[in-house]
């Protein structure tokens, strides 16, 4: 039985481990995989030498009825051996775990090279996603301003809500550059959960959360380095939340900068004519389509002249 179930665990990890989780895309995903690698390599040694002496010991002083039980109440070296070095070990997992995750939501932003802030807000079941214009920023939100026309209740007195842009289904960021996420929920809670950059965090209800990560592998590469060409990037909720749970679900796009600066003067401003109207604000001229000029009939007085002559 010991023999099997090593072997099973030996086929589990050979066999299904590249299953574990996606290759890392972000800095930050990388120091998690190695820190749970390491986890997973200390727990599975201790799991294996436990089991062995489990069985072991089981095997070798079976009753035989040739020898009777020792008893063995105390020993203050086996205590100390089984209390220290645990506490070791786990102090260590610790510490590693400490640090890193300090390393992720406690950062100071280099001047040089500021986040690109994108907010988005779950609801049932969508994820709403807003980009800042050229200020960089965000502007304000209010649950009291929320209707059909202003569905997250942006707040327009706020100036840095003037220029704010809304994207579709995809969410584009650049390969090398950080981005922070500003999470946000109108309901109950979800999670916004990549898979591939090691992030998960819930969104809240009233409360605003943040999650702060530089993608290394664009799109394009990953495809190459997993040799599939249908690869993309996910945006998943990883909260059961409702019935149509199934649904929350975006593609991640990572591009160059170079790209990510041409999509984002193609996105739609959130700010319309309905809205401006809304917070009394001048109306933009909608741009108009000239008419198209009509087609002046063929002339075909020719063509039947030449057909009459010919008969």
């Amino acid at each position: 039985f010991l023999i099997v179930g090593c072997y099973g665990v030996y086929w589990e990890y050979t066999v299904h481990g590249n299953m574990i989780l996606p290759d890392a895309a972000s800095e930050h995903g990388e120091r998690i995989d190695k820190m749970f690698n390491l986890t997973l390599i200390i727990t599975t040694i201790v799991f294996i030498l436990t089991h062995i002496a489990l069985f072991g010991f089981a095997y070798l002083y079976k009753d035989a009825g040739k020898r009777k039980a020792y008893f063995y109440p105390h020993n203050n070296t086996l205590e100390k051996i089984w209390t220290i070095v645990p506490a070791i070990v786990l102090t260590v997992l610790v510490l590693m775990g400490f640090l890193t995750w300090r390393s992720i939501f406690y950062k100071v932003d280099d001047p040089n090279n500021l986040p690109i802030n994108i907010e988005v807000t779950s609801s049932q079941f969508q994820w709403d996603i807003r980009y800042p214009g050229a200020d960089g920023e965000v502007g304000a939100k209010n649950y009291k301003l929320i209707n059909p026309q202003n569905t997250l209740g942006i707040d327009f007195k706020d100036r840095k809500s003037m220029d704010d842009q809304m994207a579709g289904d995809t969410i584009t960021i650049p390969v090398g550059k950080p981005v922070r996420f500003i999470l946000t929920s109108k309901d109950v809670i979800h999670s916004f959960y990549l898979p591939h950059f090691r992030v998960q965090l819930n969104t809240v209800p009233g409360m605003t959360s943040y999650f702060e990560f530089t993608p290394t592998i664009t799109t394009t590469d990953m495809i190459a380095k997993t040799n599939d060409p249908k690869f993309t990037y996910i945006l998943l909720c990883a909260k059961i939340c409702g019935d149509g749970h199934y649904n929350m679900k975006k593609i991640i796009n990572v591009v160059s900068m170079k790209e990510y600066e041409q999509w984002v003067k193609r996105l739609q401003p959130y700010l319309n004519n309905d809205l401006r109207k809304q917070f009394n604000m001048p109306v933009v001229a909608e741009p108009v389509t000239p008419a198209a000029t009509p087609t002046a009939p063929a002339d075909t007085t020719a063509a039947t002249t030449v057909t009459a002559s010919t008969n």
